[in-house]
């Protein structure tokens, strides 16, 4: 086999930091997604999750694959996106998954949530040494435009109570996380609850803003209708309500704790070095007006 790296999902945000890490470690990449439109410099086979055969080509001649699946939180449909990959990665060295997201200890009744957590335990249980890799929420969705747009006017919006502690990961860190992940042999059949270098309250957070911005920053919780209101355009009306459905948990008692990490631990077990906030604040937000 070649040393090719598969990176599904290489199209999007989170695909494409991994692809991006990849190359700068010098493998040879290829991308997999509906459209090309990822990193220059990796090849593509272009195709849906839907399409068994689309996705079986795909992973010919591959050594290794990271999946990150599209933000789709219908169960069958998602069922049938891990089936096909299940399907095509026989032979595989090292199969990485990232949930996109947490997963909650015990069932929540939310699609957002329990796909994940069925897709999952479908890849740990394929008979491929494969590695699952949970988040938080990402710091990069703070470089958007419609957060720096409400930096220039002093507020840091987001739908998390302003009380939880958050371990907000940049994308550049996934990417070196799951570069990782997929170098290691020993972690087969691990979940990884991954997490980024400070862990920080709502108010805490602004208040690092505003040490890079050198204004005021007050951080102002989004009720996740107004959220869901907002992405619904952007992302499509179900879609944005299966992300707001995940906000409206994450507000409850059971919620609290979900976000949280440990950046040593973390930093230990994968060898990689996690970004600290104020570094991440000042390549990304540091020219908010």
């Amino acid at each position: 086999m070649s040393d090719t790296y598969l990176v599904i999902g290489a199209g999007g945000a989170q695909g494409g930091a991994v692809a991006r890490r990849l190359l700068r470690d010098g493998h040879r990449v290829r991308g997999f997604g509906r459209t090309a439109a990822g990193p220059s410099g990796i090849e593509w086979a272009q195709g849906d999750l839907t399409d068994r055969e689309a996705v079986r080509a795909a992973f010919d001649g591959v050594r290794r694959a990271s999946v990150t699946l599209p933000m789709e939180f219908d169960p069958a449909v998602v069922a049938r996106f891990v089936d096909n990959i299940v399907a095509a990665s026989g032979g595989l060295e090292r199969l990485v998954f990232n949930t996109g997201n947490r997963v909650p200890a015990s069932a929540t009744g939310i699609a957002a949530f329990e796909s994940k957590r069925d897709a999952a335990a479908a890849m740990l249980s394929c008979g491929v040494p494969a590695v699952v890799l949970r988040p938080p929420v990402y710091l990069d969705n703070l470089a958007a435009p419609w957060a720096r747009e409400a930096l220039a006017g002093g507020v840091l919006p987001y739908p998390l109570p302003e009380d939880r502690r958050v371990a907000w990961l940049p994308h550049d860190d996934l990417g070196a996380l799951t570069a990782a992940a997929l170098d290691r042999a020993d972690l087969a059949g691990t979940a990884i609850d991954m997490g980024g270098k400070e862990e920080v309250t709502g108010p805490e957070l602004a208040s690092a803003f505003a040490g890079v911005l050198g204004r005021e920053i007050r951080y102002v919780p989004v009720d996740p209708a107004a959220f869901e209101e907002r992405l619904a355009p952007v992302l499509g009306a179900e879609v944005a309500a299966g992300v707001a459905s995940t906000y409206r948990w994450l507000a409850t008692p059971e919620g609290a704790g979900l976000y949280e990490g440990d950046a040593g631990k973390v930093e230990a077990l994968l060898g990689v070095g996690l970004t600290p906030l104020r570094t991440w604040i000042e390549r990304h937000a540091g020219g908010a007006a």
